[in-house]
């Protein structure tokens, strides 16, 4: 069991982070590496125990060729499924670069198979040595990207569950439809009211704070229009707050915290948002000192792989210098093997 101990030292690590303070990436990405080191551990035995009874070397062999099938067919599916969803998300909702993420994503993924096909088939051992290093930004991405998927989940579910009482909810504007609310808001607002009335406030009643300036494109500020969506559903106006100032999620944040500590509100908060937001959310949360924890509301679902993309491309932007040092160094090799190339 010895083998195991680097997996287990790891999970204690991210054990510790997520106790202290479950809102951080990094958690997740010890949370992924922890469950690897483990899952490649225990395929390392069973090839061990494989190779005792039979031929070791053929049944390792097979073994590779099958791991090596599912991976290729997995990420041929995965590029295809986000064309799909790319297709959808700009016919549904128009042409942008935000909604064209999964679109993009898809088709880089599928050009990237078919050229590793055609080096494997043509032999031009160069360019695939070239798509092998390719790999190493490839994959410094793609972890991210499974870690940030996996403690999201997790971290969704375990404040759905467990969160506590709060003193304050924080609803996050989002776009207007003229004077109304679209319905991926309202989802917002219906989840921010549930949460203010759910058993674990023990009878408490936290304050509802509606936070949304007014855009270039927007007739009235998206607090007072969640406002009035919030009165017609029966949400008393001495039970609520507006924010009015803010353009951004952190300003969201930085500005409601303001106005609550002006409320004599300094308490724990729960900041309410839709699932694919809520994790970044809950960072920022972190980032500016606000205590709590952010929770999500239901997202659809064509809607959710483009969103999920454009928010870690966010939480990339937020860490650029940690990102750009990674990049920087995983493609370090492709640049070394290209310079060799054209110099030969």
């Amino acid at each position: 069991m010895d083998a195991f101990l680097p997996a287990l030292v790891l999970f204690l690590v991210f054990a510790t982070s997520a106790a202290l303070d479950p809102r951080k990436v990094r958690t997740g990405v010890y949370l992924l590496g922890a469950v690897t080191l483990a899952a490649m551990t225990s395929l390392g035995f069973l090839m061990e125990g494989i190779a005792l009874t039979v031929d070791g070397d053929q049944v390792d062999a097979w073994i590779l060729l099958g791991l090596l099938v599912v991976v290729a067919v997995s990420v041929l599916a995965l590029g295809v499924l986000l064309v799909l969803n790319g297709l959808t998300v700009v016919r549904r909702e128009g042409r942008s670069p935000a909604h064209m993420l999964s679109l993009a994503l898809g088709a880089a993924i599928l050009l990237y198979l078919v050229a590793g096909v055609a080096a494997l088939l043509t032999e031009q051992m160069g360019l695939l040595v070239l798509l092998m290093l390719l790999a190493l930004p490839i994959g410094w991405c793609g972890y991210g990207l499974i870690a940030y998927l996996l403690w999201s989940w997790i971290y969704g579910i375990l404040t759905a569950r467990l969160g506590r009482a709060v003193d304050a909810v924080v609803v996050l504007g989002a776009g207007l439809r003229g004077r109304e609310v679209t319905p991926l808001l309202r989802s917002r607002i219906d989840r921010g009211i549930q949460w203010c009335q759910r058993p674990a406030q023990h009878g408490r009643r936290p304050l509802l704070v509606m936070s949304g300036g007014q855009g270039p494109d927007e007739e009235i500020a998206e607090a007072d229009a969640m406002a009035a969506y919030a009165r017609d559903h029966g949400v008393g106006e001495d039970a609520m707050a507006l924010e009015r100032a803010s353009t951004t999620t952190r300003e969201n944040l930085v500005f409601s915290a303001r106005l609550l500590a002006a409320r004599g509100e300094v308490g724990r908060v729960a900041v309410v948002t839709n699932s694919f937001h809520a994790f970044r959310a809950a960072l920022l949360m972190r980032a500016i000192g606000l205590p709590g924890y952010a929770v999500g509301s239901r997202t659809a679902r064509y809607y959710w792989p483009t969103a999920v993309l454009r928010e870690y491309v966010a939480i990339m932007r937020d860490n650029f210098l940690l990102n750009v040092i990674g990049l920087v160094l995983c493609t370090f090799p492709l640049a070394i093997s290209l310079v060799i190339t054209l110099t030969n």
